[in-house]
């Protein structure tokens, strides 16, 4: 009887003790899934710099300058990384599309446009088809200038507009 005793006892331990271990390592996980669902992903804070409106300022390879190409309005663009889109104003129609941003680099979707018939197309052909080939993009000067890149080569430079 008093093996019986003895061996009830040491699997009442045993059966309490593993509960209490469970338990112990459900609150790990959980304690590990709470900071791991507070922390911002490294990709979150570059995406926010690149959005907001910005009016371009340089495209590379442009056959004039920036006045000539755009004598009413410079190109805009209003990029909102969070729900993937673009849009704004090619010099002289609208457009918008789709971008995905993933920490600095862009993957541009469909840009679809208006199709205005303008004095001199030169500037917003260029404009659309220099935005498409950027891969890549930084922002500089405090928040100031989005620098859209191709490669390791600057291929276009926008200015934030509030």
């Amino acid at each position: 009887m008093r093996i019986i005793t003895t061996l009830s006892i040491i699997m009442s331990i045993s059966i309490y003790s593993c509960s209490e271990d469970t338990s112990t390592e459900e609150a790990a996980k959980s304690e590990t899934t709470e900071t791991t669902v507070d922390k911002p992903t490294p990709a979150a804070p570059q995406a926010m710099l690149i959005d907001g409106k910005w009016e371009a300022n340089y495209i590379m390879n442009a056959p004039k300058s920036m006045d000539e190409l755009y004598p009413e309005a410079k190109p805009i663009i209003t990029i909102n990384s969070e729900k993937g889109l673009a849009g704004g104003n090619s010099g002289c129609n609208n457009f918008r599309g789709s971008v995905e941003v993933d920490g600095n680099t862009l993957s541009w979707g469909d840009l679809v446009s208006t199709r205005k018939m303008c004095p001199d197309m030169e500037g917003e052909t260029l404009f659309l088809e220099t935005l498409k080939k950027a891969r890549t993009y930084s922002v500089t000067d405090n928040g100031q200038t989005l620098n859209l890149i191709l490669g390791d080569l600057g291929i276009m430079r926008l200015t934030r507009v509030y």
